[in-house]
């Protein structure tokens, strides 16, 4: 066994330790540029996605919550949304349980892409930059920084691994009116992260010793002509 990690290290060596840089190595070049708002396809599979990710996440979520926190559950308003008779199906939300929605999708727009300008800041050691959109602000590497595919997409998935994580131990804590708001901030947090998924998998066509440019809504994937996989 030691021989083959010795092995696996000596031929993934120059990968294993690539660095995010200002300067890209000499011998690279443009392969592709990846930009989901212009690509049909993919803006497709990201409003699909939202759906399947937030139904699936709230249903997920719920679920963890009738296992640790069953009697909160139940006394949170959150089990009256939804009442099935054998005529129909009704919707019911209260205003508090509205309000807490509301406040939930604000802060995941917030906290979900601060998480990716603190691991931008982190990997790049240069502030990240801020940028106003239609639903709110989003955060975008400086343009000038180089990264390599695996920790560009460390940057992608950080939110949503981050947040759910946090979201689900403080249901296990908190106090029962605070249930419905966080199961709606995972769902929330799940369903926005559909795009960096999009991403992350059109990126996973490249060899992991390319480089990525972040440039605002657009990835600019460098690296040597032969490591191009697929795309």
């Amino acid at each position: 066994m030691p021989g083959v990690m010795q092995y696996f290290i000596w031929i993934n060596y120059p990968i294993l330790f690539m660095h995010v840089t200002r300067v890209l190595p000499s011998h690279y070049s443009p392969l592709a540029t990846i930009d989901i708002s212009k690509n049909k396809i993919a803006m497709a599979a990201a409003v699909v996605s939202f759906i399947v990710l937030f139904l699936t996440a709230i249903w997920l979520v719920a679920k963890f919550s009738a296992i640790f926190r069953p009697a909160a559950l139940e006394g949170s308003g959150f089990s009256d949304i939804l009442t099935k008779t054998s005529e129909h199906t009704t919707f019911s939300f209260t205003l508090p349980l509205m309000t807490g929605i509301f406040l939930a999708l604000v802060l995941v727009l917030l906290l979900h892409e601060l998480v990716h300008g603190v691991f931008f800041w982190r990997l790049a050691g240069k502030r990240p930059e801020f940028n106003l959109k239609a639903l709110g602000f989003y955060v975008a590497s400086p343009s000038d920084v180089y990264y390599p595919r695996n920790k560009y997409l460390t940057v992608g998935i950080a939110p949503l691994i981050l947040l759910t994580i946090i979201g689900l131990l403080l249901i296990v804590v908190v106090p029962a009116f605070f249930i419905p708001f966080l199961i709606f901030f995972v769902a929330f947090n799940a369903a926005g992260s559909a795009g960096d998924l999009i991403m992350i998998v059109l990126l996973l066509s490249y060899s992991p010793d390319t480089m990525m440019q972040d440039v605002g809504s657009s990835v600019i994937i460098y690296g040597p002509r032969k490591s191009f996989i697929s795309h």
